[in-house]
């Protein structure tokens, strides 16, 4: 059996520690579900667009899904989406913004930031995951004391402008993308942010993960193809040195496409139709699609004949 847990939480500063992400059960919306499954298992993980939080309407953040098949995933929209368990424990984490409070402290304005880390489905405890720099940039001037307290607090103060550079690993892990979850959402890929005097009431969170969203992953696929690959390994000139993995010919029909009895099983009635259909298809059009290859290849040999005896003269 494997264990899973989800748990749906409002991101506050009430907590207490390293940027008070260290939440008690007062941010809980609803409270932790813990139970069992097996592998093989779809778990539902459910972003509500908006949830109700002691009266007042709190809006999504983010969903981080760590453990299930096909690896960590983060997902920065609203919306349902399902889990495959796998053998690793199973942890679902839905996070939303706070309904106000958020700026800088003693009536200062400011922002809340803070990490995440995709990889093990939790906020980092690292106290060197940004810097804070005094514009312009560059030159880049650190200011020591405002880097530590944000570091430290989570908050960075705006009475003056600021540019606040998340550092390019956390953890161990690199930078993926900044997302500001209040107000309208941002999403911004390069690790500075420029902040106006002024500005506040707003969080940004940096995601750290070790690798990008896989999308859709079938488990073990190379296992479940056969097909000529060609590897295109010449020079810009000539165009030689192609060759084929696996090793083999085409040889009579060698295109198919299957998955595990037990995978499709899994699938609703929708779905394996639609494999069937694609399986059917897909011979047909690897083999038409090779044969064009081959002849292109064939032609870019000629070339490469030609271009060779070319350069001789």
């Amino acid at each position: 059996m494997v264990s899973t847990t989800i748990k749906y939480i409002v991101y506050t500063h009430d907590g207490g520690g390293v940027r008070h992400h260290h939440f008690g059960v007062q941010n809980n919306i609803i409270d932790e579900a813990d139970g069992h499954a097996t592998a093989g298992d779809i778990l539902n993980a459910l972003g509500f667009a908006t949830q109700d939080f002691h009266g007042s309407s709190v809006p999504f953040a983010f969903m981080s899904v760590k453990g299930g098949v096909g690896g960590n995933q983060l997902y920065t929209a609203p919306g349902n989406h399902t889990v495959v368990v796998g053998t690793d424990i199973v942890d679902i984490l839905v996070v939303y913004a706070p309904p106000g409070g958020i700026g800088g402290g003693n009536g200062q304005p400011g922002i809340w930031v803070d990490a995440f880390n995709v990889d093990t489905g939790a906020f980092s405890d690292s106290l060197d995951f940004i810097k804070v720099l005094t514009p312009p940039t560059p030159p880049d001037t650190v200011d020591s004391a405002k880097t530590t307290f944000g570091n430290q607090d989570g908050t960075v103060i705006t009475v003056t402008a600021e540019n606040v550079r998340a550092n390019h690993h956390v953890d161990g892990i690199p930078f993926k993308e900044w997302r500001r979850i209040t107000q309208t959402q941002v999403l911004q890929n390069t690790p500075e942010l420029h902040l106006a005097a002024g500005q506040t009431g707003e969080i940004w969170f940096a995601f750290y993960q070790s690798s990008g969203d896989p999308g859709i992953v079938i488990p073990k696929l190379h296992e479940y193809l056969e097909a000529g690959i060609m590897i295109w390994t010449g020079d810009d000139y000539c165009g030689n040195g192609g060759h084929r993995i696996p090793g083999h010919g085409p040889g009579p029909a060698p295109f198919k496409l299957v998955l595990p009895k037990e995978f499709v099983a899994k699938l609703n009635v929708d779905q394996q139709a639609k494999l069937k259909a694609l399986a059917s298809e897909y011979p047909a059009l690897a083999q038409t699609a090779f044969a064009a290859m081959n002849k292109v290849v064939s032609n870019l040999k000629t070339v490469a004949d030609i271009a060779s005896k070319g350069k001789g003269h």
